[in-house]
């Protein structure tokens, strides 16, 4: 299976399937309305913003998982900036290293743009998975749903091709 990573703005048709997988993932339980999720995409598709930026992961040009990086995930953590927030693949195409790839072009994108530290937030139940790519835990049991905090320095990370 091969698969490919573009920016949301090389992509744009993809960004009603963005906004769904984002609301469907992390905003539908909280009564947060598609459109509004939808709206706030259009930040993504401006072609001169360093940050916010998405990522979309392409399979025979269907839309199968996206991440953004973004200024602040967490109200309580303003000083922390840059975020990657809304790390997601597809279940059909899970266990094939998408969202490890995601992570990589992540954390490389952001070192080129000369970001040094990146955030996340993340259910606890995934630690291992961040921890073994690098990710440090910073805090535990942040907010209400009890999410742990994580950080990554990207000052090792390689520009690549």
């Amino acid at each position: 299976m091969v698969f490919g990573i573009f920016d949301l703005r090389e992509r744009p048709h993809h960004v009603d399937g963005v906004a769904e997988r984002i609301w469907g993932a992390f905003w539908r339980h909280k009564g947060t309305p598609l459109a509004q999720i939808r709206s706030g995409l259009d930040a993504f598709l401006k072609p001169d913003t360093r940050i916010p930026f998405a990522l979309v992961v392409e399979i025979d040009g269907n839309i199968r998982g996206n991440a953004l990086v973004i200024a602040n995930d967490e109200e309580a953590r303003p000083e922390l900036t840059p975020w990657l927030a809304a790390l997601w693949v597809d279940e059909v195409v899970r266990g094939r290293g998408i969202a490890a790839a995601l992570l990589e072009d992540v954390a490389r994108r952001c070192a080129l743009l000369g970001v040094e530290r990146l955030y996340l937030v993340s259910r606890p139940a995934l630690r291992d998975f961040y921890m073994s790519r690098g990710w440090h835990i910073r805090e535990e049991s942040v907010g209400k749903a009890g999410l742990t905090l994580y950080g990554l320095e990207l000052g090792a990370v390689s520009s690549g091709p």
